[in-house]
């Protein structure tokens, strides 16, 4: 686990044996060695929903908070009712040509009583409600996937005009905040009309609270790999209630260092996260991505966190638009070409002929042979493989995630504590994304814990593959 530096000495000395060289490294894509592919989201066809039991991206917010960061705008999507229960009509997702289309716009003046409605249910009072003038909308994978580390990227272009604040980001896969990663955060206009913002903003909140829940002493927190004028950068510290809140940040115009528009064309944004650092990047493709931040990870940024895509309309920090210009706030929408998530491959490895092979109470790499054996997974996020043969795979509830490399026909799936009651239920929790298939058991406030087959249509299990509550 990383340590924050706490004296300026120390950190000068690892910022000079590190960071000649760090801030102009490319990466060319993911390792293959390191990272594992989780999803890769291409949006050629229509993107998988989370209904409440299945499906992958959940179209509301976390905790249900339909307003952002402040007024004057509300996140929608087609599930919300009139005062009548006719649907709202309200849908700022859109699925054309390649592209994920995230809209934003004004409420027509003929929904906003209905909006305002929606908005008492929720428990908003009335001076909240009379701010309220823009949707747009929120995608994230809050209720079916969250992972501790790994490396994110979307490939988007983002709207232009003032009051937008679109963003790619990781939260917290239970309640609480912080921790926070944002791989980017973009204001449409910073400075207005004449001075368009083209800066990309990557940041890390954390607190002086661990993943395990215990506090470390006050520390003087620095980047050691964010040297400003010969001394690495302090963190951001913000007092707080509960507790002083600490972010590692940096701003990149992008226009100025790589000639690039994020308004105008595509770019690439990317972020690795690993026990020891968070690593930002930047480039025109996946291929042509250079480093532009790094940071050490923070003690409470080690814990499972869902992934976030969205565009806020206005806020102290965006501004709110100019409703005269209205038609240039809107001329276009959050473009996203790609999403692609890949999971921190463990470095644990489990193998062997043994008739039963055993994971851990961490994050493990379990694989068989072509005999037929019984893979007992741990609590950990664990990549199994079988090997061949019949093979059980025994998976306990309220662990980590896992992904089954080389499930088939003859091989079975034991799970123990889990909110299925029968395999005709888990069957019908089945969902296809691209070439896998996902099974998702949501249980709040507990993280999500998800199963991958990896390869595999919903046609190729049937109920003889499942086993509810079963022994190891």
């Amino acid at each position: 686990m990383a340590r924050l530096v706490r004296q300026a000495s120390l950190a000068v000395a690892l910022a000079a044996a590190l960071c000649a060289g760090l801030t102009a490294q490319v990466r060319a894509a993911p390792d293959p060695d390191r990272f594992t592919p989780v999803l890769e989201e291409d949006f050629d066809t229509p993107f998988s929903r989370f209904d409440g039991v299945t499906g992958v991206w959940r179209d509301y917010p976390r905790r249900d908070k339909f307003i952002g960061n402040g007024p004057p705008s509300l996140y929608v999507n087609p599930t919300m009712t009139r005062r009548d229960g006719a649907p709202l009509g309200l849908d700022p997702f859109r699925v054309a040509d390649g592209l994920l289309h995230i809209a934003a716009a004004p409420i027509p003046a003929d929904d906003l009583a209905d909006v305002g409605a929606i908005l008492r249910r929720a428990g908003y009072d009335q001076a909240a409600i009379d701010k309220v003038r823009y949707y747009s909308g929120s995608l994230s994978t809050w209720s079916s996937w969250a992972q501790t580390y790994g490396y994110f990227e979307m490939r988007a272009r983002l709207p232009e005009g003032r009051g937008h604040w679109p963003a790619f980001w990781l939260v917290p896969a239970v309640d609480g905040w912080p921790p926070e990663i944002d791989i980017f955060e973009v204001l449409g206009r910073e400075n207005g009309r004449d001075a368009p913002g083209n800066r990309v903003h990557m940041r890390v909140h954390f607190d002086e609270i661990a993943a395990d829940g215990s506090r470390a002493p006050e520390p003087a927190f620095v980047n050691p790999f964010d040297i400003v004028d010969g001394t690495p950068a302090p963190a951001i510290r913000r007092e707080r209630p509960e507790g002083p809140r600490y972010t590692f940040a940096k701003t990149v115009d992008v226009g100025a260092r790589f000639g690039r528009n994020v308004f105008e064309t595509f770019n690439v944004y990317a972020m690795s996260w690993t026990p020891e650092e968070i690593i930002w990047y930047f480039g025109p493709s996946s291929d042509q991505l250079t480093e532009v931040f790094r940071s050490p990870t923070p003690r409470d940024v080690n814990g499972p966190m869902a992934v976030v895509m969205n565009d806020q309309i206005g806020g102290g920090w965006p501004g709110d638009p100019d409703p005269a210009e209205d038609a240039l706030t809107f001329s276009h929408d959050f473009q996203i070409d790609y999403v692609k998530l890949y999971a921190l491959t463990p470095r644990n490895r489990i193998a062997g002929a043994a008739a039963y092979l055993h994971g851990t109470a961490g994050d493990d790499v379990i694989e068989g042979t072509p005999a037929s054996q019984t893979i007992l997974s741990g609590t950990g996020f664990d990549l199994l493989t079988g090997g061949g043969g019949a093979d059980r795979f025994v998976i306990p509830g309220g662990g980590g995630s896992k992904i089954l490399i080389d499930f088939g026909a003859d091989d079975r799936l034991v799970l123990q504590g889990w909110t299925f009651h029968d395999p005709a239920e888990a069957l019908r929790r089945l969902v296809q994304v691209g070439p896998d298939l996902w099974l998702v058991d949501s249980q709040e406030p507990r993280a999500p814990q998800t199963l991958i087959f990896r390869n595999l249509r919903r046609d190729d299990l049937g109920p003889r593959n499942f086993e509810i509550g079963g022994q190891g």
